[in-house]
């Protein structure tokens, strides 16, 4: 039974991931007004959200490059992989919530973690659920200590929301551990939230790949194949 939950897990999770993230931003922007109500300012959330969302279609986007005669090569970005997203004793709901939003539009699973406001948590993952998205993609996680979840196994990248000093003691932590090297993705700004409006922030969330394609065995250029003879 176990084998049998981890490998469906990690189905639901790929299934999130190749979606794309135009599909993606259907669910959540379904879930964005109610969620928006979590955060205290729900028309300053909804412009939050709404800019984040906007997004999606520039995600999706694949780009031809130079590459070798006879085959395609396509560069494009996928979602890094296990995400956790942390809310600090600083955090503000809007913060935390446009990290876990851009998390879930990259493509990425979510772990969320903010003891601070456990009911919002447990809230705000109720109204993605009923949007659709399964919790194999979305978990909440603050019945454990935070330092314990940054040891979680091939965890990618860290989203965590609060000041400078809580941050840093996260990027420590994170500096400790062992395995693959986990990227943090701070916001520190909880009146302006500036880090979410930059043009490279949902590009953190994401890891690049090419895809190579042999147009020449697929019936390109014929003619290449007569060099060799």
């Amino acid at each position: 039974m176990v084998t049998e939950f981890k490998k469906n897990h990690g189905q639901v999770c790929e299934t999130w991931r190749l979606l794309g993230a135009v599909n993606r931003a259907t669910y959540l922007q379904e879930a964005a007004p109610r969620l928006a109500l979590l955060t205290g300012d729900a028309n300053k959330a909804k412009r939050l959200f709404n800019h984040l969302l906007s997004a999606a279609p520039m995600l999706d986007e694949e780009h031809r490059m130079t590459g070798a005669t006879g085959e395609s090569n396509d560069l494009y970005v996928t979602g890094r992989g296990k995400t956790m997203v942390v809310g600090g004793e600083s955090a503000r709901a809007m913060a935390v919530l446009g990290q876990l939003l851009a998390a879930l539009l990259t493509g990425n699973e979510v772990i969320l973690h903010c003891p601070s406001q456990d009911e919002m948590c447990i809230e705000a993952a109720k109204i993605l659920y009923e949007s659709g998205i399964s919790d194999d993609v979305l978990s909440v996680a603050n019945d454990s200590q935070t330092v314990t979840l940054l040891y979680i196994d091939r965890l990618a990248q860290v989203a965590v929301s609060g000041n400078r000093k809580e941050v840093q003691a996260v990027s420590q932590e994170l500096a400790k551990t062992d395995g693959m090297l986990t990227q943090v993705i701070s916001v520190t700004d909880m009146d302006g939230l500036s880090e979410m409006l930059t043009p490279d922030y949902l590009y953190r969330f994401v890891t690049e790949r090419v895809k190579t394609i042999n147009t020449t065995a697929i019936g390109g250029n014929a003619s290449l194949l007569e060099l060799g003879t």
